[in-house]
């Protein structure tokens, strides 16, 4: 009984519990309640499905600083949109586009005062649909392919987390059939039928469709004189053809020679849906939707072509008395290489004196010979196909050879021989020296290195300094962040820049030896250590500087004295602390592309030029004659005689301006550090090294008995002013004459007094 006296008064208890909470509960339950709720969710659902799909990669957000604070929010959903965008984006990618239509979903089941059946395994099928779709939109991303405009990581952070996770795992079979399997259980898990519902439901519908279509066969054969004959204008009545619109996909794609594409139909640069969603530190990285896609077009050479010049190669030879067989066939998007391996006792010279011979049998523009192919025992005869395909910047910038390049600076130059995409690295080279005829692709080329830098580097880690004397050529970037001085146009200076740029390269040096650094990456690892430690003496990081010289011969026919000095000692000496220069020119003369500065230049990269000459200036060899044009070259890399034969990447103004003007929306960076040590160090450095010249200055003009300022200036390598000022400090200590007339100055002083 005392049991059921205390049992009483607790469940009196509890039903007073539960009155005091019913009016809540009442309240959360009512219908009315629930519809408000409703149209609520509808409403921030619509709200955004707005800033998704105006999302602005400018705009600022938690994880972007945006384009500065003069930056207009472009989101349609304003300031609070933008932020819900970015964030949404970067976690989750494309993935969060579906959460604006989950929330319309429950939304409207509680307008239309509906109960949602199993809740918790809904929710647990929408993770699992966001988990699967950033999985394989991130390996999308990784293979190369886009996702509609979005182009740039659409994985997001869960994207790019599942796949650092699980590919070692899985490895790369795995993670496609783990992200579908993921996308199987969603659906299975959101919708109220099976997927075995869906096969059969799939399958009925397709029986219904053939059943359709066998009845409306039968029945036309059944009745013939009901089906009208096709309509045919009158014979007099000529077809009025310039009515017709002229169809936009059958125009072909120009090609490098042909005029500039037009720009597209949308003027908007930036604005587009989720152009890429990797804001790192306040600089966004320019999205390859800016970039034309290449043509669909097949444009390959067919079995049956490549089989008859197989045997016309074969027979022109032997009728020159030289046996062989062609071994391999190798078609390229440009070229095809024909390995052929001569019998015993044929000397490859002798075939690689048919070169001429050869072109003229298989009706070439001109035919290269490789003798031997390096590591083969063949030799390579490159005949041009008959239609060439363009080889497009974007498809280089998309593959995995520059994208999953850890390379410090990727130059994209092209597609070799097999159609692969060939992506250099700049700081092994450490300095290339371009030469090529006027038309031949090296301005493109020049282009396309450059896009390749900004593409792949933030303005803190690389910097750029253009000299272009024909100031058409890359006066287009000046303006972007990554710049580290305007453009330079004027050939004189451009060779003060360059002298600059030596005292920059020895404050460099100056301050790698406080710290005990070899080189760049060492300093900044060192940097990085010491601010993150906070102590000791703390410097700032130093970015990558890489120099570009579009016109070599302008400036060597301004000063040629002081550019070679300062392009020789930059190029001995600048590729430690970070300094790396691509000197271009359209003359490769040994009075433009000298011995000392040709001696510095292990890496070469020659387009088509006019002479074999010109081609052994260049490469040390002949080759270069035999080149095609349009973007057509050879590279040698450093270490290497042999050189490779590449297809450039064509990138067009258009595409430039779309690139520039994106860059140059997120303003200006800091401004670069050309002085690195204190004022007063700086100027006791240059002190003594205008001492120690002046020295030398004196020992050359007592030794030769002439006070002559070009002498002086000739054998010092210094400009007309220093070696006048000079000469004149000279004066006055007594060390020469005044002047007398046209004769020359008198030197006073005797070599031993020295």
């Amino acid at each position: 009984m005392a049991t059921g006296g205390e049992s009483e008064p607790a469940t009196a208890k509890g039903r007073q519990t539960a009155g005091d909470r019913s009016p809540r509960v009442q309240i959360l339950t009512h219908p009315k309640t629930q519809e408000v709720l409703g149209i609520l969710g509808i409403a921030v659902a619509i709200f955004l499905l707005a800033s998704l799909l105006s999302y602005d990669p400018l705009d600022p957000s938690f994880f972007n600083s945006g384009g500065g604070p003069e930056h207009q929010v472009r989101n349609y959903a304003g300031r609070w949109g933008a932020e819900l965008a970015g964030d949404l984006l970067e976690v989750l990618g494309v993935g969060a586009l579906t959460l604006p239509f989950f929330l319309v979903f429950l939304s409207w089941r509680r307008v239309t005062a509906k109960t949602t059946p199993l809740l918790i395994v809904k929710l647990v099928g929408f993770l699992l649909l966001l988990l699967g779709l950033g999985l394989l939109a991130q390996l999308l991303a990784r293979e190369g392919l886009s996702i509609g405009p979005a182009s740039e990581r659409p994985g997001g952070f869960v994207g790019k987390e599942l796949h650092r996770i699980f590919s070692p795992l899985v490895g790369r079979v795995g993670l496609p059939l783990l992200g579908l399997t993921a996308l199987s259980i969603a659906v299975a898990c959101l919708t109220s039928r099976s997927l075995a519902g869906f096969s059969s439901g799939w399958g009925g519908l397709v029986g219904r469709v053939a059943a359709g279509w066998r009845e409306r066969k039968s029945a036309k054969a059944q009745l013939p004189g009901r089906i009208r004959p096709p309509y045919t204008p009158p014979a007099e009545e000529e077809p009025r053809v310039e009515s017709r619109p002229t169809p936009i996909l059958s125009e072909p794609s120009p090609g490098p020679g042909t005029s500039e594409p037009e720009a597209p139909a949308m003027e908007k640069p930036v604005q587009r849906f989720f152009p890429f969603v990797v804001p790192k530190e306040g600089f966004q990285a320019p999205p390859l939707s800016l970039l034309d896609m290449p043509s669909s077009v097949d444009l390959g050479i067919s079995k049956e072509e490549l089989e008859t010049n197989a045997g016309v190669l074969e027979r022109k030879l032997l009728d020159f008395g030289v046996e062989g067989k062609v071994a391999e066939v190798q078609p390229g998007p440009v070229i095809t290489r024909y390995e052929i391996e001569p019998a015993p006792g044929i000397k490859i010279n002798r075939i690689v004196a048919l070169a001429d011979d050869l072109a003229l049998a298989l009706r070439a523009l001109t035919v290269r010979v490789v003798a031997p192919i390096p590591g083969k025992a063949a030799v390579g005869v490159e005949i041009p196909n008959r239609h060439r395909a363009v080889v497009h910047l974007r498809e280089v910038l998309s593959s995995k050879a520059f994208d999953g390049s850890a390379a410090h600076l990727p130059l994209a130059l092209g597609k070799d021989i097999a159609g692969e995409p060939f992506v250099a690295e700049l700081a092994q080279m450490p300095h290339l020296l371009i030469a090529g005829a006027t038309g031949s692709g090296k301005s493109v080329c020049i282009n396309a290195l450059i896009l390749s830098l900004l593409y792949k580097a933030t303005p803190e880690s690389v910097r750029l300094l253009l000299i272009d004397p024909k100031r058409v050529e890359l006066s287009i970037y000046d303006g972007v962040p990554h710049l580290a001085d305007r453009v330079v146009s004027d050939p004189k200076e451009a060779a003060k820049r360059l002298h600059r740029l030596v005292n920059h390269m020895e404050g460099r040096y100056k301050l790698f030896a406080r710290l005990g650094a070899r080189n760049v990456v060492t300093y900044n690892r060192l940097i990085r250590i010491a601010r993150r430690e906070g102590g000791g003496e703390v410097f700032r990081p130093l970015p990558y500087l890489v120099v570009v010289i579009d016109e070599l011969a302008d400036l060597m026919l301004t000063a040629a004295a002081e550019v070679e000095g300062a392009i020789a000692r930059l190029a001995q000496m600048a590729r430690a602390v970070g300094i790396h220069l691509i000197v271009a020119t359209q003359r490769p003369s040994v009075d433009v592309i000298t011995g000392i500065i040709k001696a510095n230049f292990p890496a070469r990269l020659a387009f088509q030029v006019s002479s074999k000459v010109d081609s052994r200036t260049i490469l040390d060899m002949n080759g270069a004659e035999h080149l095609l044009g349009d973007g057509d070259m050879l590279f040698i890399p450093p270490g290497s005689s042999k050189p490779i034969r590449i297809h450039g990447s064509f990138v067009s103004d258009i595409e430039i301006k779309r690139v520039v003007d994106f860059l140059k929306a997120q303003g200006k960076a800091e401004e670069f550090p050309w002085s690195l040590l204190p004022a007063e160090e700086e100027q006791e450095s240059t002190g003594d090294e205008e001492d120690e010249m002046y020295k030398q200055a004196v020992e050359l003009v007592v030794s030769t008995r002439q006070a002559s300022i070009s002498l002086i200036q000739r054998r010092l390598r210094i400009g007309f002013n220093r070696a006048a000022r000079m000469v004149e400090r000279m004066e006055r200590e007594g060390i020469v004459g005044p002047i007398e007339g046209s004769r020359p100055r008198e030197v006073l002083v005797e070599q031993r007094t020295l």
